[in-house]
């Protein structure tokens, strides 16, 4: 079932329950409407990835957001709800916004099972401001397939997320434009087609100028949260499937392994701990294993989970021999750096799939 066939299902499974109880509690709300949701999008709520009544050290007050999703212990998502029986304030709105400032956290969602607005973290000339990336209703949920999946722990983890929102913000900025300067393009357009078929179809052409920019928003606005991100991927491979990371190492051309993973942090332990059981990296490197140049602040790979300054490794998965695997790095990042870890033992290292 894709995605899209899922939020239906959902969304017309809410509104079926929100119908038969429209003062539905806050409680209610969560474990009927909310919480199911966080679980299609890939967070299990009942595994360590989701944790509830997270604590936010605001000054001298301690305040706690409904669910934290985290990758590698770390928050990315925070998810604010509200009753059935509660209509959204902005309140709300600057209530979730300054628990992800305080924390640093790049996303977040508030509903109360009604409505449901997105938020995330943008940087822009050196500012970063919090932005709406979607409002919508829960009749709207599968025609916003593409915010919710922003949200999903596999685009967060891939770095699609990022790609998701960016597009989205694009065809945003474009309806914006189109709609400040409608008057100023409904006359230049008029214009031209004057001077081709004379004045008598002036005002004829500058009405249906105006409707083609107005439909255009519309068409704009209903397609900008439908529309799939293209992700690149480093070669073809016919045997993969869909949402899977593939890491292939050569030596001389001929494949020596293949690590195939779920998510990408996963491909990326299986890939060192082949590497350390079978090909004796760790008696060509040196730990703390520093990527580029060496110079750096932050270990890829560690006997202990933190950085050579003594800060803490955030995001980091236990390796073969107690190591730790630094993965709280973007899919760049992940790609470019473990890349070298193979090149010490002598191999090449190909990604395709959803890389």
């Amino acid at each position: 079932m894709t995605l899209r066939e899922e939020l239906s299902e959902y969304a017309e499974r809410s509104s079926g329950l929100i119908e038969d109880s429209p003062q539905m509690d806050e409680e209610n709300t969560k474990r009927k409407l909310i919480e199911p949701l966080i679980d299609l999008l890939g967070w299990d709520i009942l595994s360590s990835a989701v944790e509830l009544e997270y604590s936010v050290q605001m000054g001298s007050t301690t305040k706690r957001v409904d669910y934290a999703l985290k990758m590698e212990g770390t928050p990315v998502v925070f998810v604010e709800a509200k009753g059935c029986d509660t209509p959204l304030e902005q309140s709300h709105e600057e209530q979730l916004k300054s628990y992800m400032r305080q924390v640093g956290v790049d996303w977040g969602l508030l509903s109360n099972g009604r409505e449901f607005k997105i938020f995330r973290h943008h940087v822009s000339s050196n500012r970063v401001n919090l932005i709406s990336l979607s409002e919508f209703d829960v009749e709207d949920v599968p025609d916003n397939e593409h915010p919710l999946k922003a949200l999903s722990r596999e685009s967060i983890d891939s770095g699609e997320s990022r790609q998701i929102a960016e597009k989205i913000e694009a065809v945003q900025n474009a309806v914006k434009e189109l709609r400040e300067n409608k008057e100023d393009l409904a006359e230049d357009v008029t214009g031209v087609v004057s001077e081709v078929a004379g004045n008598a179809v002036s005002q004829q052409v500058e009405d249906e100028a105006k409707s083609f920019v107005d439909e255009l928003i519309a068409t704009l606005e209903e397609q900008a949260h439908r529309t799939e991100v293209t992700r690149g991927t480093s070669g073809e491979d016919e045997d993969t499937e869909d949402g899977e990371y593939v890491i292939r190492l050569t030596r001389n051309g001929g494949e020596v392994h293949r690590v195939v993973a779920d998510v990408q942090s996963e491909a990326m332990g299986s890939l060192v701990n082949y590497l350390i059981g079978e090909e004796g990296l760790l008696d060509e490197i040196e730990i703390p294993y520093i990527p580029g140049t060496g110079q750096g602040s932050r270990a890829l790979l560690n006997d202990k989970p933190e950085h050579p300054n003594g800060s803490d490794m955030r995001g980091q998965q236990r390796v073969s021999g107690g190591y730790y695997l630094l993965t709280n790095l973007s899919a760049e990042d992940k790609k470019r750096y473990v890349s070298e870890l193979p090149a010490k033992v002598g191999l090449e290292c190909e990604f395709s799939g959803s890389w």
